[in-house]
């Protein structure tokens, strides 16, 4: 089954991923850059200097002012993409939000591909092959099949701890995949290290309906999905209300770190429909146009 309805396939093609910093890469793209090039978008006028090249000189307008202008156009410049998707264990329960978390992807790589950014998938803590380096439309199709063949293996790694040994050395836009289930210190180190690489970083936080609003009760036996030890639990209305606390301050530190750092954040339940977030949540936040 594929992860991409044909409607936002569609409606995908129509938007684009966006960057409050201009655009500096070395290829050309479909990305307005902050230097000026050979594009066929005319920009304005500037004033003609010794050394510059005199076939660029607008004749037309040195025949109404007697002065030599130069024209300049918008250099067209492609946007490096990384998405890093958690495939730590704790994602896969349950199901749906794997899958949730797997369509953002693809519908954000897909977006980009077709927009001729260069986009890498890294799917980090799983062991598989990445996803790196590809640009054009011709590669759309190939990512959303690879997002959706992508599984984690038994023996997973942490993700956070796996990602702050990956290094960027471009500057780009990077969307972080995650349900940040990990320890607050171990992802803020990640999120220090990324940004010394000049990244605009973005986190999508996947939560299921069950993590946001518990609705077991009673005597249970549950079993940590990470390390797989038992525990012998009883769940009352006090216990309940006492998680809900925990994990919203464990979101409220993470989303006040990436505020004070200029990292966006959204939270979102596996639940909700994707079109909806991307189109949504995700242009709401200025993200997506």
């Amino acid at each position: 089954m594929m992860l991409l309805s044909p409607r936002i396939l569609q409606r995908s093609t129509k938007h684009a991923l966006v960057m409050r910093k201009s655009v500096r890469g070395m290829h050309k793209g479909e990305r307005r850059s902050s230097k000026q090039g050979t594009s066929l978008e005319f920009s304005d006028f500037r004033t003609y200097v010794p050394g510059d090249d005199p076939r660029l000189i607008d004749w037309n307008a040195f025949a109404r002012t007697q002065k030599h202008y130069i024209k300049r156009y918008l250099d067209e410049q492609e946007l490096f993409v990384t998405i890093y998707l958690d495939c730590s264990k704790s994602m896969m329960i349950p199901a749906a939000k794997w899958e949730m978390a797997k369509s953002l992807a693809a519908c954000l790589g897909y977006m980009s591909l077709v927009h001729d950014d260069r986009v890498s998938v890294y799917p980090a803590g799983s062991g598989a092959p990445s996803f790196l380096h590809k640009k054009g439309r011709a590669f759309a199709g190939r990512l959303v099949t690879y997002l959706t063949e992508l599984k984690i293996p038994a023996g997973s790694e942490t993700f956070w701890r796996r990602l702050a040994e990956i290094q960027q050395k471009r500057n780009g836009l990077t969307l972080i995949i995650s349900d940040l289930l990990e320890p607050v210190e171990h992802i803020k180190e990640a999120l220090k290290r990324m940004q010394a690489s000049r990244q605009e970083i973005r986190i999508v936080q996947v939560l299921s309906p069950d993590e946001l609003k518990p609705s077991f009760h009673g005597d249970l036996k549950l079993v940590d999905s990470e390390s797989k030890e038992p525990r012998e639990v009883s769940i009352s209305r006090k216990v309940l209300h006492e998680y809900e606390e925990r994990l919203q301050a464990h979101n409220n530190e993470l989303e006040r770190f990436c505020r004070e750092r200029g990292i966006g954040y959204l939270q979102c339940s596996s639940a909700q429909p994707l079109e909806e977030l991307v189109f949504s949540s995700m242009a709401g936040k200025g993200w997506v146009m």
